[in-house]
This record gives structure tokens, sequence and C-alpha cells, in this order.
């Protein structure tokens, strides 16, 4: 019997870019090319392996590869493994190779719920984000920050619902502010109080469930210069979290305009999901973000397509064993994504059960 490592050898030499759990290996797809976008798991489904390309979407095991790409049927598919065929020809479901569905025991214990800002900060922070808000919304929508964003899929409608906002500073320079005006201990630095650092940059909310909703962290992204994101003082540190009533799965991204753009492509698309959004491809779930995902049967992993990310992969499927590893076909990211032209709602139910849809 042959397995998927062999028959992927048939047509180029994969390379091998993981030990773990019997090695991962990516080559071009026999179907649709590329240069690593095929993956292979070669002991998995009890030793025939396991594929999946990540720009055509289709996976399976060693049967499904002699069907997919040398036109076999299911019967001769069989025969030419040395394996007896089932009594039904049931129809094909891609297989998610990255899902692990045996429950393993839990060592992991995520950190509580940050608490929320103070009373003086929630003011602040409303008032501030307001002012950022309508400075973005007045913007030319094509042109500077606003065009930017149109371009990663992020739009007037997904702007006005997480209230984005713009902060241009004063004379073409970074606000300060005294820390006590925003209900922050006064701290000293030589001798001498401490300022409150208002960067100048995009203004990205993280919004409470409260009704209606207050502004419970600002995170800043500059457009040049070192820190790029800047978390103001006083934030909550908990995930963004973003979900229509019934959502049956979530989608795992490190950015929170991804998930943002996400979800709006997914309500368009009328799909059971919402999104999270870790800020950073090593950040946990707080507790309150890990309960909701362990409640749902499907997550999937976005992280983004890079060394980062890739290092996740083990850690999201012992702790969270509903997991499939779900990176974007094209680009690093998801907003990469969007711009090269991939169809974000379709990327996402394709990741999602067939009979969900049935």
């Amino acid at each position: 019997m042959e397995n998927v490592l062999n028959l992927v050898r048939k047509y180029c030499e994969p390379k091998k870019v993981s030990s773990t759990k019997g090695g991962e290996y990516h080559s071009p797809c026999p179907g649709c090319g590329g240069t690593d976008r095929f993956h292979v798991w070669p002991e998995q489904n009890e030793g025939n392996g396991s594929w999946w390309c990540r720009q055509c979407g289709r996976g399976g095991d060693n049967i499904q590869f002699l069907r997919e790409f040398e036109g076999l049927g299911y019967r001769e598919a069989c025969e030419r493994l040395d394996i007896s065929p089932r009594a039904v020809d049931t129809s094909y479901t891609p297989l998610k190779p990255q899902m692990q569905r045996t429950e393993r025991k839990q060592t992991w214990k995520p950190d509580p719920a940050s608490p929320p800002p103070s009373e003086v900060w929630l003011r602040k922070a409303a008032t501030f984000s307001i002012w950022a808000f309508e400075n973005l919304m007045n913007m030319d929508p094509d042109e500077g920050i606003k065009g930017w964003l149109a371009r990663r899929g992020i739009d007037e409608f997904v702007i006005k619902h997480f209230g984005i906002g713009w902060n241009p500073g004063k004379g073409g320079k970074d606000l300060f502010r005294p820390r006590e005006s925003w209900g922050l201990p006064t701290e000293f630095k030589e001798d001498l109080k401490k300022k409150l650092w208002i960067p100048m940059g995009l203004i990205i909310p993280m919004l409470s469930d409260d009704v209606p909703p207050k502004v419970h962290r600002i995170r800043f992204r500059r457009e040049k210069d070192d820190p790029r994101y800047y978390v103001l003082p006083g934030s909550s540190m908990d995930c963004l979290v973003e979900a229509l009533p019934g959502a049956r799965a979530y989608v795992v991204v490190e950015s929170e305009l991804d998930a943002m753009m996400i979800f709006f492509a997914a309500k368009k698309a009328r799909l059971p999901v919402g999104v999270v959004a870790l800020g950073n491809a090593s950040r946990k779930p707080e507790a309150k973000t890990a309960r909701l995902l362990r409640d749902v049967p499907v997550i999937l992993n976005a992280l983004d397509y890079d060394k980062a990310g890739r290092n996740q992969n083990e850690w999201w499927a012992e702790n969270f064993p509903r997991t499939i590893r779900w990176p974007v076909p094209v680009g690093k990211d998801p907003g990469e994504a969007f711009q090269k032209g991939i169809n974000i709602g379709k990327w996402v139910k394709a990741g999602l059960p067939k009979g969900w849809f049935l």
C-alpha cells in the first residue's frame, strides 16, 4: 500500500518542514502548481497519510489523491493501493487533516479576563474615539489611510460598526496628556511626571458587549517608526471577539483589522461564524474567550502564514482539539489575500463542514 507521500514523490520531491507528529511536507500541488501550497502529513490517517492544498482547497487521503490527480474511480484507487473497498462509495468530503478530534488532557490554563477600565478612562476613551472616528469619516474614501483600509476590505460599513478612527495629532505631532486626566496612576521619570503618549495614527478600538457598547481598548497603528502598534495604557487586554447570535465556528487571526474584515465578509455570505483577534501569533486567549472557543464545533486557525504563525499550530491542536489550520491561499494574512483578489467569504466557507450548507 502506498502512502500519500510516496504518491506525491512521483510528481516532485516534497520538502520536509516539520518533524512533529510524523512530519509535515510541502510541495507544489499536482493540480494547481505553486511552490509550497501542497501540504502532506504522511503518518496521519493510520499511516495512509493526509494531504491538503491551501490554494485549490482540495484534500484527503491516498485514495482521494488517486481520484483527484490520476482520474481513478473509487474501486480502481482501492485496487491500486491494495485496499478493500467499502461496501458503499460515499460522495467525497475533503478531509481536514489538521483537525484533532481526540480530546487530550489540558495542561494550559488561560489567564483571567482583564478587569474593565476605570470610569474616568472610559469617559475619556469615548470622547477621544468619537473625535477620531469623525476624523476618519471625513477623509476622502480613496486617499490616504482610508484608501489603504478599503484595499484591505475595510469599507465604511466596517469602520462604522467598529468605530475605527484617525488621530492626526496636533501640528503634525503626537499628543501628550497628563496620565491622571485619564484616571491612570502617576508615574515619574527622573523626578518628572510622565505624560500619557497618544500617538498619531489609525485608531482601532475594542468595544464591550454593553448596550450601548463602551470602548475598552484603544490600539494605535502608526504609519511609521517603531513601535508600529501601541496599546493605550489602561486598556483591557482581552481578545477582540465579534460574532452574530448562533455562531457555530470561529476564525482565529492575529490582526484586529483582519478580524473585522472577516466578520463582515462572513456576515455578507450568511455564514454562522464569529472572529477572534489575538493581537499576535504567540498570544493565547484569556478565560472568557477560551470558554467560548471550547463550546463551538469548529475553529479555523488563520494565523499568519509565516514562521510565527506555523509555530503555534501544535499548541492550538493540543489545547483546542477542534481546530483546523486554515491559512489564506495567497499572501501572508487575510488582508493581503483580499488585496490579491481572494473572496474571503468563500475562503471561510470552504473550511466549514459541507453538511452545514445542505
